[in-house]
């Protein structure tokens, strides 16, 4: 039998750089971010996924602590959202549109745990909060079509009627 032994020596994590003939690593946070807010960070283009004018981003999404009080509802109408888990437990709170479908259905409101190996694939037009992350972060690859804004709708809490939204673990 003939075999071939391939060896790592030392074990170290693999660089974007020595993997590039192969493929791209995801996950890093590499460059400044695209958006940061209290609550998250975003670097878009965090790995090609196609010619340009495709416009397909696999981008990187850090969600902190601060993003703990529900303070507003986005939704993207023109693409679903693709959350793939890199590190940490979370819950994610959903509101489908309701029956004019420019808001959310308050009434409808759900949170979903995810532990961290399970991702999730939002349907257009699906109204959320970005994750909350039950430690100090949670990280996932977020792959969706278009650009960040072009196709971002963001309601406010108090535009629904809403003071405040309490998640209860």
């Amino acid at each position: 039998m003939n075999t071939l032994e391939v060896k790592i020596v030392p074990l170290e994590e693999t660089t974007a750089e020595e993997f590039a003939p192969y493929g791209q690593i995801m996950g890093r946070e590499a460059g400044e971010p695209f958006e940061t807010l209290e609550i998250l960070k975003y670097w878009t283009k965090n790995a090609d996924l196609g010619p340009e004018n495709e416009k397909v981003d696999g981008g990187l999404l850090v969600c902190n602590k601060s993003g703990r009080r529900v303070k507003y509802f986005e939704r993207h109408p023109e693409t679903g959202e693709y959350f793939i888990p890199i590190e940490g437990e979370c819950i994610f709170v959903m509101a489908p549109a309701d029956n004019s479908k420019d808001r959310p259905d308050i009434s409808r409101v759900k949170a979903f745990y995810l532990n961290g190996k399970l991702g999730a694939a939002l349907h257009k037009g699906n109204w959320h909060w970005p994750p909350i992350p039950l430690g100090e972060t949670v990280k996932f690859v977020l792959i969706r079509k278009g650009t960040l804004w072009e196709t971002t709708e963001i309601k406010e809490l108090g535009e629904l009627g809403i003071d405040e939204l309490k998640i209860s673990l």
